[in-house]
């Protein structure tokens, strides 16, 4: 960056020890109106009513939102900051998100937790980190800045927490996230809408695909996995990697949740091709960060095989379908280091009869143990949780179950297995049929 931005930066910095000092009790606060133009950037700020408002002056737009003091959490704040578009490209994104960071210094110092970087929906390249914590004054601080840069042009975004975490930071998040996919940094850019192009799509139905090996636990260990991972494919060019919940459809579900879903376009070749690729353009983030790649991709039956893996077609099941037996979902996970150990354990049992009624179980454990020195301290429980019994509807891959209170709880599921109701993904979990059943 130049002297300009660099002074710039060294303001940036100014105003947000100011802010730590005084725990963001920023001056004359003011209503706000979205969306806003803030030097030729258009962005669709979060509702007034949500808590948010402007504050501070300078170069920086800033919005503040405070959360008081409650039984379970100190008093917090949270900060949005948006930059003014700068005359800068493409390649200098990963520097100027590395300047803005040191905004706060002590943050530079911190590892990122979390990082995307791809494109936006309008083609723009995308840098999201988030790190965490800084303690200044007794207040815990954690940092999200966001840059994004087309070939002329750059805008900054940061989202600052103070004593926040759990829900309150995921709504402030949550916010931030809605605000970043709405971001036009050039006056040809749309909305985020992921609206398939005339030559997207091609496929239709849901197909499944077995994932496994292992990954790291909680408690220092590893566990094996094996997931039955599905995509669902609508024939105009919007898939996801999530069955749709509570009825929605397919759009529905993406615009709720984007990160579950992309675009994708077959190239070379088409349903009814033996051969060609495919092109998918994934919402990695809830940011809108998009990664495209393009794998090979064949017709092999009904099934599909993309980059030699094979995707099972998985029909859905009949309106008004009925299964008899019982469907029982295990988890386990359990790790030590040299000072701790731990593990945790839960079961879920369903049963489905022909008549048309369910019955449901549930029971978990943990059991943990540290060491400090010669002391060692442990807890261990165990419990059953309450069971639910009532009628249950299937119909293509939602599962209703309606408990005796009339409270219906909708799932997704599929049978992975053509011909068999031996395995069931409910929700996303392996429900094992009980053979002795």
């Amino acid at each position: 960056m130049g002297n300009r931005d660099i002074e710039r930066t060294r303001g940036i910095r100014s105003v947000l020890e100011l802010v730590v000092v005084l725990f963001c009790l920023l001056s004359c606060p003011q209503a706000f109106a979205a969306p806003a133009d803030i030097g030729g950037l258009t962005v669709t700020l979060p509702d007034a009513a949500s808590g948010w408002r402007k504050a501070g002056k300078g170069d920086l737009f800033m919005l503040q939102k405070d959360f008081p003091e409650t039984g379970d959490d100190k008093r917090g704040s949270a900060l949005i900051q948006i930059t003014k578009p700068l005359a800068r490209g493409r390649n200098s994104l990963s520097a100027g998100v590395k300047t803005f960071v040191a905004t706060l210094p002590d943050m530079a110092k911190e590892d990122i937790l979390i990082k995307y970087y791809g494109v936006t929906i309008n083609g723009h390249d995308i840098r999201v980190e988030e790190r965490c914590c800084v303690h200044q004054k007794n207040v815990s601080i954690s940092q999200i800045v966001v840059g994004i840069a087309s070939g002329e042009r750059q805008a900054y975004l940061q989202l600052v927490l103070l004593n926040l975490k759990g829900d309150r930071s995921q709504s402030a998040k949550a916010e931030f996230e809605a605000l970043v996919r709405s971001v036009k940094l050039d006056p040809s850019d749309t909305d985020f809408d992921l609206a398939p192009a005339s030559d997207d799509g091609g496929l239709d139905g849901v197909f499944t695909h077995l994932d496994t090996g292992v990954r790291p636990n909680l408690f220092g260990g590893v566990d094996f996995y094996s997931d039955s991972e599905i995509t669902m494919f609508d024939p105009k060019g919007l898939f996801s990697t999530e069955l749709p919940k509570g009825g929605r459809s397919m759009t529905e579900h993406c615009t709720e949740n984007p990160s579950d879903c992309g675009l994708y376009k077959l190239i070379g070749g088409g349903f009814f091709s033996s051969g060609g690729s495919i092109e998918t353009r994934s919402v990695t983030s809830a940011y809108g960060t998009i990664e495209i790649e393009t794998k090979p991709f064949s017709k092999k039956g009904d099934d599909l095989v993309i980059d030699e893996e094979e995707y099972r077609a998985v029909p859905p099941f009949e309106d008004g379908a009925k299964l008899d037996g019982e469907w029982v979902y295990n988890f386990a996970s359990s790790g030590m280091t040299a000072t701790s150990s731990g593990s945790v354990a839960s079961s879920n049992t369903l049963t489905l009869h022909k008549n048309g009624t369910f019955e449901r179980s549930r029971w978990s454990g943990v059991s943990m143990t540290n060491e400090i020195g010669e002391s060692r301290t442990g807890v261990t429980a165990s419990g059953d949780r309450p069971g639910s019994s009532g009628r249950y509807r299937l119909s293509g891959y939602r599962l209703d179950l309606t408990d005796a209170s009339g409270k219906t709880e909708s799932l997704s599921i599929f049978g992975p297995d053509k011909g068999s109701d031996g395995l069931l993904v409910i929700n996303g979990n392996n429900y094992l049929k009980d053979d002795g059943q």
